[in-house]
Protein backbone atom coordinates (compact mmCIF):
# COMPACT_ATOMS: atom_id res chain seq x y z
CA UNK A 1 0.00 0.00 0.00
CA UNK A 2 2.76 2.24 1.10
CA UNK A 3 4.52 1.37 -2.62
CA UNK A 4 1.49 2.23 -4.58
CA UNK A 5 0.98 5.55 -2.56
CA UNK A 6 4.60 6.61 -3.60
CA UNK A 7 3.57 5.93 -7.34
CA UNK A 8 0.75 7.66 -7.10
CA UNK A 9 2.42 10.55 -5.77
CA UNK A 10 4.99 10.65 -8.10
CA UNK A 11 2.79 10.33 -10.63
CA UNK A 12 0.58 13.69 -8.79
CA UNK A 13 3.98 15.52 -8.76
CA UNK A 14 5.26 14.99 -11.96
CA UNK A 15 1.75 15.98 -13.60
CA UNK A 16 1.64 18.88 -11.75
CA UNK A 17 5.35 19.40 -12.93
CA UNK A 18 3.87 18.82 -16.27
CA UNK A 19 1.17 21.33 -16.24
CA UNK A 20 3.64 24.06 -14.26
CA UNK A 21 6.13 23.77 -17.58
CA UNK A 22 3.22 23.50 -20.35
CA UNK A 23 1.73 27.09 -18.93
CA UNK A 24 4.76 28.79 -18.79
CA UNK A 25 6.21 27.09 -21.92
CA UNK A 26 2.54 28.48 -23.68
CA UNK A 27 3.28 32.14 -21.74
CA UNK A 28 6.80 32.55 -23.19
CA UNK A 29 5.35 31.72 -26.57
CA UNK A 30 2.58 34.83 -26.13
CA UNK A 31 5.03 36.67 -25.35
CA UNK A 32 6.96 36.21 -28.39
CA UNK A 33 4.70 36.33 -30.79
CA UNK A 34 3.11 39.70 -29.01
CA UNK A 35 6.71 41.28 -28.91
CA UNK A 36 7.14 40.33 -32.75
CA UNK A 37 3.77 41.76 -33.55
CA UNK A 38 4.74 44.99 -31.56
CA UNK A 39 7.70 44.76 -33.42
CA UNK A 40 5.91 44.48 -37.16
CA UNK A 41 3.76 47.07 -36.23
CA UNK A 42 6.53 49.62 -35.06
CA UNK A 43 8.29 48.50 -38.61
CA UNK A 44 5.44 48.79 -40.28
CA UNK A 45 4.98 52.79 -38.86
CA UNK A 46 8.45 53.02 -39.48
CA UNK A 47 8.09 52.55 -43.09
CA UNK A 48 4.90 53.80 -43.51
CA UNK A 49 6.46 57.75 -41.73
CA UNK A 50 9.42 57.18 -43.91
CA UNK A 51 7.59 56.22 -47.30
CA UNK A 52 5.02 59.27 -46.48
CA UNK A 53 7.59 62.03 -45.23
CA UNK A 54 10.25 60.73 -48.29
CA UNK A 55 11.39 64.17 -50.13
CA UNK A 56 11.62 61.68 -53.00
CA UNK A 57 9.48 60.24 -54.99
CA UNK A 58 8.82 57.05 -53.98
CA UNK A 59 6.06 53.86 -55.73
CA UNK A 60 5.58 50.69 -54.81
CA UNK A 61 4.59 48.52 -58.06
CA UNK A 62 3.41 45.04 -58.51
CA UNK A 63 5.35 42.86 -61.28
CA UNK A 64 3.32 44.54 -64.10
CA UNK A 65 4.16 48.17 -63.17
CA UNK A 66 1.02 49.10 -62.11
CA UNK A 67 1.69 51.16 -58.82
CA UNK A 68 0.33 49.61 -55.43
CA UNK A 69 1.33 52.31 -53.42
CA UNK A 70 3.09 56.14 -53.62
CA UNK A 71 3.79 58.85 -51.69
CA UNK A 72 3.06 62.89 -51.78
CA UNK A 73 6.67 63.67 -53.21
CA UNK A 74 5.77 61.63 -56.28
CA UNK A 75 2.33 62.99 -56.99
CA UNK A 76 3.64 66.26 -56.59
CA UNK A 77 6.31 65.48 -59.05
CA UNK A 78 4.14 63.87 -61.64
CA UNK A 79 0.91 65.79 -60.80
CA UNK A 80 -1.07 63.38 -60.08
CA UNK A 81 -3.03 62.07 -56.87
CA UNK A 82 -2.64 59.65 -55.30
CA UNK A 83 -5.76 57.78 -56.67
CA UNK A 84 -5.03 58.90 -59.66
CA UNK A 85 -1.72 57.00 -59.63
CA UNK A 86 -3.20 53.86 -58.24
CA UNK A 87 -4.86 52.98 -61.26
CA UNK A 88 -1.52 53.62 -63.63
CA UNK A 89 1.77 52.08 -64.30
CA UNK A 90 5.07 53.45 -65.01
CA UNK A 91 4.44 53.31 -68.81
CA UNK A 92 1.34 55.59 -68.80
CA UNK A 93 4.06 58.48 -66.85
CA UNK A 94 7.06 57.67 -68.80
CA UNK A 95 8.76 59.65 -71.83
CA UNK A 96 8.46 57.41 -74.88
CA UNK A 97 11.94 57.79 -75.82
CA UNK A 98 12.56 56.26 -72.54
CA UNK A 99 9.79 53.71 -72.38
CA UNK A 100 11.76 50.72 -73.94
CA UNK A 101 15.07 51.50 -72.04
CA UNK A 102 12.86 51.01 -68.60
CA UNK A 103 10.93 47.88 -69.78
CA UNK A 104 14.31 46.20 -70.44
CA UNK A 105 16.14 47.26 -67.61
CA UNK A 106 12.99 46.22 -65.24
CA UNK A 107 12.63 42.62 -67.27
CA UNK A 108 16.14 41.73 -66.34
CA UNK A 109 15.35 42.55 -62.67
CA UNK A 110 12.06 40.05 -62.79
CA UNK A 111 14.07 37.58 -64.25
CA UNK A 112 16.79 37.57 -61.36
CA UNK A 113 19.51 38.87 -62.85
CA UNK A 114 19.49 42.17 -61.41
CA UNK A 115 18.64 43.32 -57.69
CA UNK A 116 18.14 46.85 -58.78
CA UNK A 117 18.76 49.52 -61.70
CA UNK A 118 18.99 52.71 -61.82
CA UNK A 119 18.51 55.02 -64.52
CA UNK A 120 18.27 58.91 -65.48
CA UNK A 121 14.52 58.76 -67.24
CA UNK A 122 11.94 61.46 -68.33
CA UNK A 123 8.37 61.89 -67.12
CA UNK A 124 5.42 63.49 -68.57
CA UNK A 125 3.64 64.99 -66.05
CA UNK A 126 -0.26 65.29 -66.52
CA UNK A 127 -0.63 68.79 -67.26
CA UNK A 128 1.54 67.52 -70.37
CA UNK A 129 5.45 68.92 -68.73
CA UNK A 130 8.27 66.63 -69.21
CA UNK A 131 10.72 66.55 -66.27
CA UNK A 132 13.56 64.33 -65.26
CA UNK A 133 14.39 62.34 -62.58
CA UNK A 134 17.14 59.83 -61.63
CA UNK A 135 15.17 56.88 -60.65
CA UNK A 136 16.18 54.08 -58.45
CA UNK A 137 14.21 50.84 -58.50
CA UNK A 138 14.77 47.26 -56.43
CA UNK A 139 13.52 44.43 -54.98
CA UNK A 140 10.85 44.05 -52.54
CA UNK A 141 11.33 40.16 -51.45
CA UNK A 142 9.24 37.56 -49.27
CA UNK A 143 10.60 35.73 -46.50
CA UNK A 144 11.92 32.69 -49.17
CA UNK A 145 13.67 35.58 -50.98
CA UNK A 146 11.10 35.60 -53.98
CA UNK A 147 10.15 38.83 -55.42
CA UNK A 148 6.58 39.84 -54.79
CA UNK A 149 6.92 43.47 -55.43
CA UNK A 150 9.38 46.61 -55.96
CA UNK A 151 10.39 49.79 -54.65
CA UNK A 152 11.26 52.40 -56.96
CA UNK A 153 12.91 56.23 -55.84
CA UNK A 154 12.64 58.98 -58.05
CA UNK A 155 15.21 61.87 -57.55
CA UNK A 156 14.21 65.04 -59.17
CA UNK A 157 16.89 66.60 -61.42
CA UNK A 158 15.13 68.24 -64.04
CA UNK A 159 16.36 72.06 -62.91
CA UNK A 160 20.41 70.26 -63.49
CA UNK A 161 19.60 68.38 -67.08
CA UNK A 162 18.05 71.93 -68.06
CA UNK A 163 21.38 73.70 -67.26
CA UNK A 164 23.14 70.53 -68.81
CA UNK A 165 21.18 70.78 -71.98
CA UNK A 166 21.24 74.96 -71.89
CA UNK A 167 25.43 74.36 -72.11
CA UNK A 168 25.10 71.82 -75.10
CA UNK A 169 22.86 74.48 -76.68
CA UNK A 170 25.64 77.06 -75.64
CA UNK A 171 28.53 74.90 -76.82
CA UNK A 172 26.59 74.12 -80.31
CA UNK A 173 25.79 77.73 -80.59
CA UNK A 174 29.45 79.13 -80.22
CA UNK A 175 30.75 75.88 -82.62
CA UNK A 176 28.23 77.10 -85.26
CA UNK A 177 29.50 80.85 -84.71
CA UNK A 178 33.53 79.76 -84.80
CA UNK A 179 32.56 77.68 -87.85
CA UNK A 180 31.22 80.79 -89.63
CA UNK A 181 33.75 82.89 -88.53
CA UNK A 182 36.41 81.03 -90.21
CA UNK A 183 34.27 80.26 -93.21
CA UNK A 184 34.16 84.03 -93.06
CA UNK A 185 37.72 84.53 -92.77
CA UNK A 186 38.72 81.89 -95.51
CA UNK A 187 36.02 83.74 -97.78
CA UNK A 188 38.64 86.51 -96.55
CA UNK A 189 41.97 85.00 -97.21
CA UNK A 190 40.37 83.35 -100.46
CA UNK A 191 39.94 87.34 -101.89
CA UNK A 192 42.72 88.80 -100.49
CA UNK A 193 44.90 86.32 -102.22
CA UNK A 194 43.58 87.06 -105.38
CA UNK A 195 44.19 90.48 -104.84
CA UNK A 196 47.35 90.05 -104.04
CA UNK A 197 48.18 87.67 -107.21
CA UNK A 198 46.20 89.65 -109.61
CA UNK A 199 46.75 93.04 -108.89
CA UNK A 200 50.07 93.12 -106.94
CA UNK A 201 51.83 90.16 -108.82
CA UNK A 202 50.91 91.93 -112.64
CA UNK A 203 52.41 95.53 -111.22
CA UNK A 204 55.53 93.84 -109.64
CA UNK A 205 55.52 91.76 -113.38
CA UNK A 206 55.18 95.16 -115.34
CA UNK A 207 57.74 96.78 -112.80
CA UNK A 208 59.89 93.83 -113.82
CA UNK A 209 59.39 94.06 -117.35
CA UNK A 210 60.54 97.99 -117.68
CA UNK A 211 63.01 97.19 -115.73
CA UNK A 212 64.38 94.76 -118.48
CA UNK A 213 63.37 97.27 -120.91
CA UNK A 214 65.89 100.16 -118.93
CA UNK A 215 68.77 97.68 -118.85
CA UNK A 216 68.50 97.99 -122.62
CA UNK A 217 67.95 101.21 -123.09
CA UNK A 218 70.99 102.09 -120.95
CA UNK A 219 73.07 99.24 -121.69
CA UNK A 220 75.98 101.38 -122.56
CA UNK A 221 76.20 102.70 -119.23
CA UNK A 222 77.84 100.06 -116.58
CA UNK A 223 76.44 101.59 -113.68
CA UNK A 224 73.04 102.28 -114.93
CA UNK A 225 73.52 98.95 -116.54
CA UNK A 226 74.24 97.22 -113.18
CA UNK A 227 71.18 99.17 -110.79
CA UNK A 228 68.66 98.11 -113.53
CA UNK A 229 70.14 94.63 -113.06
CA UNK A 230 69.39 94.80 -109.41
CA UNK A 231 66.50 96.35 -109.50
CA UNK A 232 65.16 93.26 -111.99
CA UNK A 233 66.46 90.33 -109.10
CA UNK A 234 64.69 92.46 -106.28
CA UNK A 235 61.41 92.66 -108.45
CA UNK A 236 61.79 89.17 -109.08
CA UNK A 237 62.47 88.17 -105.38
CA UNK A 238 59.36 90.54 -104.63
CA UNK A 239 57.51 89.05 -106.87
CA UNK A 240 58.12 85.49 -105.38
CA UNK A 241 57.28 86.50 -102.15
CA UNK A 242 53.86 88.26 -103.00
CA UNK A 243 52.96 84.26 -104.65
CA UNK A 244 54.44 82.76 -101.06
CA UNK A 245 52.24 84.95 -99.19
CA UNK A 246 49.05 84.49 -101.66
CA UNK A 247 49.61 80.38 -101.85
CA UNK A 248 49.79 80.95 -97.57
CA UNK A 249 46.38 82.55 -97.69
CA UNK A 250 44.90 79.88 -100.29
CA UNK A 251 47.15 78.02 -102.31
CA UNK A 252 45.40 78.15 -106.12
CA UNK A 253 45.79 74.27 -105.89
CA UNK A 254 42.49 74.82 -104.20
CA UNK A 255 40.70 75.82 -107.53
CA UNK A 256 41.68 72.59 -108.85
CA UNK A 257 40.28 70.45 -105.61
CA UNK A 258 41.11 69.06 -102.72
CA UNK A 259 43.38 66.30 -103.48
CA UNK A 260 45.90 68.83 -105.84
CA UNK A 261 46.01 71.28 -102.77
CA UNK A 262 46.71 68.28 -100.41
CA UNK A 263 49.94 67.17 -103.01
CA UNK A 264 50.58 71.00 -102.90
CA UNK A 265 51.26 70.73 -99.30
CA UNK A 266 52.96 67.67 -99.53
CA UNK A 267 55.44 68.85 -102.03
CA UNK A 268 56.10 71.60 -99.84
CA UNK A 269 56.89 70.27 -96.68
CA UNK A 270 59.15 67.97 -98.35
CA UNK A 271 60.90 70.41 -100.61
CA UNK A 272 61.49 72.60 -97.04
CA UNK A 273 62.27 69.30 -94.89
CA UNK A 274 63.88 66.04 -94.91
CA UNK A 275 60.52 64.37 -94.56
CA UNK A 276 59.42 61.84 -97.16
CA UNK A 277 55.62 62.33 -97.79
CA UNK A 278 53.58 59.92 -100.08
CA UNK A 279 49.65 60.66 -100.59
CA UNK A 280 47.21 57.81 -100.54
CA UNK A 281 43.47 58.43 -102.53
CA UNK A 282 40.72 56.52 -102.91
CA UNK A 283 39.38 54.99 -106.53
CA UNK A 284 35.86 57.06 -105.48
CA UNK A 285 35.80 60.70 -106.39
CA UNK A 286 36.07 62.56 -103.66
CA UNK A 287 33.58 65.50 -104.54
CA UNK A 288 32.41 68.10 -101.86
CA UNK A 289 31.55 71.66 -101.57
CA UNK A 290 34.40 74.15 -101.26
CA UNK A 291 33.44 74.86 -97.11
CA UNK A 292 34.32 71.12 -96.63
CA UNK A 293 37.33 71.30 -99.04
CA UNK A 294 38.87 73.79 -97.21
CA UNK A 295 38.18 72.64 -93.75
CA UNK A 296 40.00 69.21 -94.86
CA UNK A 297 43.03 71.35 -96.08
CA UNK A 298 43.43 73.27 -92.88
CA UNK A 299 43.28 70.35 -91.13
CA UNK A 300 45.59 68.44 -93.13
CA UNK A 301 48.09 72.15 -92.96
CA UNK A 302 47.74 71.95 -89.07
CA UNK A 303 48.93 68.36 -89.17
CA UNK A 304 52.12 68.54 -91.26
CA UNK A 305 52.78 72.23 -89.69
CA UNK A 306 52.53 70.17 -86.00
CA UNK A 307 54.84 67.38 -87.77
CA UNK A 308 57.76 70.19 -89.13
CA UNK A 309 57.79 71.44 -85.55
CA UNK A 310 57.78 68.68 -83.02
CA UNK A 311 57.83 65.30 -84.37
CA UNK A 312 61.17 64.87 -85.86
CA UNK A 313 59.71 62.49 -88.28
CA UNK A 314 60.95 60.86 -91.24
CA UNK A 315 58.35 59.49 -93.46
CA UNK A 316 55.03 60.92 -93.65
CA UNK A 317 51.83 59.30 -94.94
CA UNK A 318 48.06 60.64 -96.04
CA UNK A 319 45.44 58.32 -97.08
CA UNK A 320 41.55 59.69 -98.52
CA UNK A 321 39.35 57.48 -99.29
CA UNK A 322 35.51 57.94 -99.39
CA UNK A 323 33.34 55.08 -97.62
CA UNK A 324 29.38 54.99 -97.27
CA UNK A 325 29.30 58.88 -98.27
CA UNK A 326 31.87 59.97 -96.10
CA UNK A 327 35.14 60.88 -95.75
CA UNK A 328 38.39 59.18 -94.31
CA UNK A 329 41.04 60.78 -93.55
CA UNK A 330 44.63 59.60 -92.06
CA UNK A 331 47.12 61.14 -91.43
CA UNK A 332 50.38 59.39 -89.84
CA UNK A 333 54.05 59.92 -89.01
CA UNK A 334 57.32 57.82 -87.64
CA UNK A 335 57.83 60.75 -85.33
CA UNK A 336 58.94 60.98 -81.49
CA UNK A 337 55.18 61.19 -80.56
CA UNK A 338 53.29 62.62 -77.48
CA UNK A 339 50.79 62.04 -74.82
CA UNK A 340 47.34 63.03 -75.85
CA UNK A 341 45.96 63.62 -72.81
CA UNK A 342 48.62 65.69 -71.97
CA UNK A 343 48.31 68.03 -74.99
CA UNK A 344 44.35 68.60 -73.91
CA UNK A 345 45.80 69.46 -70.31
CA UNK A 346 48.22 71.96 -71.82
CA UNK A 347 45.14 73.51 -73.74
CA UNK A 348 46.82 72.79 -76.91
CA UNK A 349 45.17 75.47 -79.38
CA UNK A 350 46.05 73.91 -82.53
CA UNK A 351 44.74 70.38 -81.22
CA UNK A 352 41.34 72.70 -80.29
CA UNK A 353 41.01 74.14 -83.12
CA UNK A 354 41.12 71.14 -85.57
CA UNK A 355 38.53 69.02 -83.01
CA UNK A 356 36.13 72.26 -83.54
CA UNK A 357 36.69 72.28 -87.05
CA UNK A 358 35.50 68.56 -87.30
CA UNK A 359 32.94 68.73 -84.94
CA UNK A 360 30.86 71.44 -86.56
CA UNK A 361 31.18 69.22 -89.95
CA UNK A 362 29.34 66.68 -87.97
CA UNK A 363 32.75 65.17 -87.95
CA UNK A 364 34.78 63.13 -85.34
CA UNK A 365 38.69 63.10 -84.97
CA UNK A 366 41.03 60.97 -82.87
CA UNK A 367 44.49 60.88 -82.15
CA UNK A 368 46.79 57.77 -81.41
CA UNK A 369 50.04 58.49 -80.32
CA UNK A 370 52.08 57.73 -77.34
CA UNK A 371 56.10 58.99 -77.07
CA UNK A 372 58.49 57.16 -79.14
CA UNK A 373 55.67 55.80 -81.64
CA UNK A 374 54.99 58.16 -84.09
CA UNK A 375 51.37 59.62 -84.70
CA UNK A 376 48.30 59.13 -86.29
CA UNK A 377 45.27 61.28 -86.95
CA UNK A 378 42.14 60.04 -87.82
CA UNK A 379 38.99 62.05 -88.79
CA UNK A 380 35.96 61.08 -90.42
CA UNK A 381 33.18 63.33 -91.61
CA UNK A 382 30.22 63.47 -94.30
CA UNK A 383 30.75 64.67 -97.59
CA UNK A 384 27.57 66.79 -97.62
CA UNK A 385 26.08 68.51 -95.07
CA UNK A 386 23.54 66.85 -92.75
CA UNK A 387 24.70 63.30 -93.82
CA UNK A 388 26.08 62.54 -90.02
CA UNK A 389 25.51 58.90 -88.96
Amino acid sequence: MDVLANINLSIAVAMTVLSLSTVGGACSVIAKVRRAKEEMRLSKEFFQSTFDAAAVGMAVADFDGRYMKVNQAMCEFVGYSEGELLGMSYHDITHPDDLADNVSARALMLDGKLPKFQMEKRYVRKDGRVVWALMVVSEILDKNGRMIASVGQMLDIDTQKQAEQALLESRRQLRELSHHQKTLLEQERKHIAREIHDELGQRLTALKMDVSLLRIGFGHNPELFRMAGRMRELAEGTIEVVRQIASNLRPAALDLGLVPAIEWLLDDLQRRSEICCRLYVGDDELAMDEVRATVVFRLVQESLTNIARHARARHVQVSLKRENGRLRLHISDDGCGFDPQAADKLRSFGLLGMRERVLALEGTLVIDSSPGRGTTVSIELPLVAGGGS
